[in-house]
């Protein structure tokens, strides 16, 4: 079992060791569908198995075959570049699928509107392309599409968190516990008889938005499957609303509101690090990934 305080961005808590020959995905129906070619591009020194941890954090079923070549499942894989200058740099190899263009004047956080304005992808390149698109956030990447259209995702696109524990807080001590760092948070009302699980808190922020801290019952993230209390777990889920709901599909942010984002996030983070230093658990990010508590101070 890793130790939450130790684990790396996308260590999940499973003994399972890396498998040595390649599990070939196929289609069901027999036939062959056209396929397309994605480019991720990582900083040179990004670690391959770290890649490999953080596909498995969603993809449990993900296997490292020879050369390198990670196959994600849903007939895609991850193909590392060996050439001289390729360090961190893959090749999305998917099954091309694709939709109708995006409707006009409407925008996307991932910038698949403007890379594929003949159609957006959906099905099994859509999902490829979303996880690829999460690995370019989260590991200071970006993604260049068929076509030559640069993804760059900001860090800070992704702000809420959740500690998933097996321990529930009592509303009175959750209050207790973030009143020192959060002394304006507020407890929102709490139905009647709820004594762990099922309330919400709400600390405002100065440019009208506002932070909810939800506790309920655990979603089950994939990337904690192997605990043995994970059915039992909660949640402490940490939300940014945004004062303007816009704001959340913006594709490159300014200056202004990529700094607000990152304070947001480090805020977030240390109400996510004060949790699981009191109750124990797991930080993981809204698209499965789990994240190191020691890279949120």
């Amino acid at each position: 079992m890793t130790d939450p305080s130790v684990a790396t961005p996308g260590s999940a808590p499973t003994s399972a060791e890396t498998d040595s020959t390649a599990t070939d995905s196929t289609a069901t129906d027999g036939a062959v569908p056209a396929r397309t070619g994605h480019r991720l591009q990582l900083p040179r020194d990004t670690d391959p198995q770290d890649v490999l941890a953080m596909v498995r954090n969603v993809r449990p079923q993900a296997r490292l075959g020879p050369d390198g070549v990670i196959d994600c499942g849903d007939d895609t894989r991850l193909v590392p570049d060996h050439s001289p200058r390729g360090a961190g740099r893959w090749t999305l190899d998917t099954p091309c699928e694709r939709e109708d263009p995006m409707p006009e004047g409407m925008t996307d956080s991932h910038g698949y509107g403007r890379a594929f304005p003949e159609g957006v992808p959906f099905g099994a390149e859509r999902r490829a392309l979303d996880l690829v698109w999460s690995l370019g956030r989260r590991l200071y990447g970006a993604v260049v599409t068929d076509d030559g259209h640069r993804l760059e995702p900001h860090p800070f696109h992704v702000r809420d968190l959740t500690v998933v524990s097996p321990h529930a807080l009592a509303p009175e001590s959750f209050a207790q516990l973030l009143a020192p760092l959060e002394p304006e948070a507020e407890l929102d009302q709490v139905p009647e008889g709820v004594s762990r699980p099922g309330y919400s808190a709400t600390i405002d922020l100065d440019d009208g938005g506002h932070i909810e801290v939800r506790v309920a019952r655990s979603s089950r993230p994939v990337a904690l499957a192997e605990l043995s209390w994970r059915d039992d777990a909660v949640d402490y889920e940490l939300v940014h609303v945004p004062a303007d709901e816009v704001e959340d599909a913006i594709e490159s942010p300014d200056a202004e509101t990529a700094e607000r984002w990152s304070q947001i996030y480090r805020r977030i983070g240390l109400i996510a690090g004060l949790l699981t230093e009191t109750v124990g658990g797991y930080i993981v990010d809204p698209e499965g990934f789990l994240v190191d508590p020691d890279h949120l101070a």
